[in-house]
C-alpha cells in the first residue's frame, strides 16, 4: 500500500506540471489575439519560453530524482519540485495577468487607450527602432497613484511572500510595467499620467545603459546655483520625480503640469509640504512650468502659487528652479536629452489644443495618423477636461469626452505594420541561463 501511495504522490507533482504546460501553451495562444497590442508580445513570448522551459527543467530532474528515491525520501523530491512549479506559475501570471485584462470589457477600451499613449510617448523618447528598449506594459490596479516598475525591479506584488528567486528571476526579464488606477477607466483623460511614469522608466533605462541617474545631475546643478549642502541633497532626493515631470512636459506640454496641480492642490500648508521623494507640490510645479517656459511653452502656475512659494521656507529653492529645469533638459539618455526631443514642443502644444477643440466640438473627431497622435489627443483631453470644470454643462460634457477618447486613442496611430521592438536576446539568454540554474539548485 505505501508503494502505492508514492507512486500516486510522484503522479500528482507531474499531474501538476503538466497542468502547467498546458495552460502556459494556452495562455500563449490567447495572447497572440490580441490584436493592435502586438509590441508586448515579443517579451511576452519570451516569458512563455522560460516558463516553459523551467517547467520541462523541473519535470526532468524530478523524474530523474525520483529513480533513485523510495518512501520518504520521494516525498521529499516531490514537494522539492511543488514548489518550484507554484514558482513558475507565480511568475509566469504576474507579468500574464497584467496582459490579460485586455480580454476584460471593463479594461478592454480603456487600456486599448493606454497602449497607443505609452507606444506614442515610448517612440518620442527612443526614436530610434533598433536601439528602443521594449514598451512598458500598462495595467489597471486598486491603487489612487499611477506606479512604475522597471525592467530590473522586484515587483512589489513578488516580494511577499519573501522567495528571493523570484526576484532575482524578475530583475533579469526584459520586462516593465505601469500601473494605472482603476479610476482611468471612468476618466480616461487621468491617462495623461503615463508620460510621468514613462520618465520614471527612462530614468531606469538611463541607469541600466550608463548614462547615469539625474540624483547626482541636479545635485551639481544646484551646487552651481548657489544652494548650500542641505539644498543640494534636496535636489539629490527629488531629482527622479522631477525627472519624470520634465519628461511628460516634453512630450505633452502643458497638460501634465495642470493635471498635477489638480491631484496636488490643498491647503498652504500642503503645498508648501515635502514627501519622500518629492518636493513640496508648489515648488515642483514651479519647476515643470520652468521646463515648459525652456521649450518655448507658456508656463500654467498661477501666481497665487508662486507668491505663496517665494514667501516659504522654500523660496531659495525655487530661485534655482531655472538652474534645475535647464539641467534636467540636458541629461542624456538613449544617445538624445529632452531638450532635443523638446525642440517640436511648439507645435506639439498646438495640436494637443487642436485635439481639445475637436474632443469638444459638435462634429465626431477622427483618430490621427502621426506618430504623436495618441499622447498630444490625451494631452487635448486633458485640457478639454479643464474646460468642462468650468462650464453650466460639465456632467454632460465630461461624459461626452470619456466617449470620444475611448473611441478615437485606440485608433490613433500610424497605418503601417507594427513591429516589436528588438528582441533583447543577450538578456534573454542570461534570463534563461539563471532560472534553469536556480532550478535545479537547492541552495536558495
Amino acid at each position: 500500500m505505501q508503494e502505492a501511495a508514492t507512486r500516486f504522490r510522484l503522479e500528482e507533482s507531474i499531474s501538476d506540471l503538466d497542468q502547467l504546460r498546458d495552460d502556459l501553451a494556452d495562455w500563449t495562444v490567447s495572447a497572440r489575439r490580441l490584436g493592435p497590442q502586438g509590441q508586448y508580445l515579443d517579451q511576452l513570448s519570451l516569458l512563455a519560453e522560460i516558463a516553459g522551459a523551467g517547467i520541462e527543467q523541473v519535470r526532468h530532474d524530478l523524474l530523474a530524482r525520483a529513480a533513485l528515491a523510495a518512501g520518504g525520501e520521494l516525498y521529499e523530491e516531490c514537494r522539492r519540485a511543488d514548489h518550484r512549479t507554484a514558482l513558475l506559475r507565480r511568475f509566469w501570471r504576474w507579468y500574464a495577468d497584467r496582459l490579460d485584462q485586455r480580454h476584460d470589457d471593463g479594461y478592454r477600451p480603456t487600456l486599448a487607450a493606454a497602449d497607443e499613449i505609452v507606444r506614442s510617448t515610448w517612440q518620442a523618447l527612443f526614436p530610434d527602432d533598433e536601439t528602443r528598449p521594449p514598451t512598458p506594459l500598462p495595467h489597471v490596479a486598486p491603487i489612487d497613484m499611477a506606479v512604475s516598475t522597471a525592467r530590473d525591479e522586484v515587483p512589489r506584488d513578488l516580494r511577499a511572500p519573501s522567495e528571493p528567486v523570484l526576484a532575482k528571476w524578475t530583475e533579469l526579464m526584459p520586462l516593465s510595467t505601469i500601473a494605472l488606477p482603476s479610476t482611468v477607466t471612468r476618466r480616461p483623460w487621468w491617462l495623461v499620467v503615463i508620460a510621468h511614469e514613462c520618465g520614471h522608466q527612462v530614468a531606469a533605462e538611463a541607469v541600466d545603459d550608463g548614462d547615469g541617474s539625474p540624483s547626482p545631475v541636479l545635485e551639481s546643478a544646484a551646487a552651481r546655483a548657489g544652494a548650500g549642502d542641505d539644498e543640494q541633497q534636496d535636489w539629490r532626493n527629488w531629482a527622479i520625480e522631477l525627472f519624470a515631470d520634465a519628461t511628460a512636459a516634453v512630450t505633452k506640454g502643458t497638460a501634465p503640469t495642470w493635471s498635477v496641480m489638480e491631484l496636488e492642490r490643498g491647503t498652504p500648508g500642503t503645498l508648501l509640504r515635502p514627501d519622500v521623494g518629492y518636493p513640496p507640490p508648489v515648488l515642483r510645479w514651479c519647476v515643470a512650468d520652468a521646463v515648459v517656459a525652456r521649450i518655448g511653452l507658456t508656463g500654467v502656475v498661477p501666481d497665487a502659487d508662486r507668491e505663496l512659494l517665494a514667501e516659504s521656507p522654500f523660496a531659495g529653492h525655487a530661485a534655482r528652479a531655472e538652474a534645475i529645469a535647464a539641467a534636467l533638459l540636458d541629461i542624456r539618455f538613449g544617445g538624445t536629452t529632452l531638450r532635443e526631443i523638446g525642440v517640436r514642443s511648439r507645435d506639439w502644444e498646438r495640436t494637443a489644443c487642436r485635439w481639445r477643440d475637436a474632443l469638444l466640438g459638435v462634429t465626431e473627431p477622427a483618430a490621427g495618423t502621426a506618430p504623436e497622435s495618441a499622447r498630444l489627443c490625451v494631452a487635448g483631453g486633458t485640457m478639454a477636461w479643464r474646460r468642462t470644470t468650468a462650464g453650466t454643462s460639465g456632467t454632460s460634457d465630461r461624459e461626452r469626452l470619456r466617449r470620444r477618447l475611448l473611441q478615437v486613442l485606440p485608433q490613433s496611430r500610424p497605418k503601417s505594420v507594427r513591429h516589436a521592438a528588438p528582441r533583447p536576446v543577450g538578456r534573454a539568454a542570461a534570463a534563461t541561463r539563471q532560472v534553469l540554474d536556480d532550478l535545479r539548485s537547492d541552495t536558495w
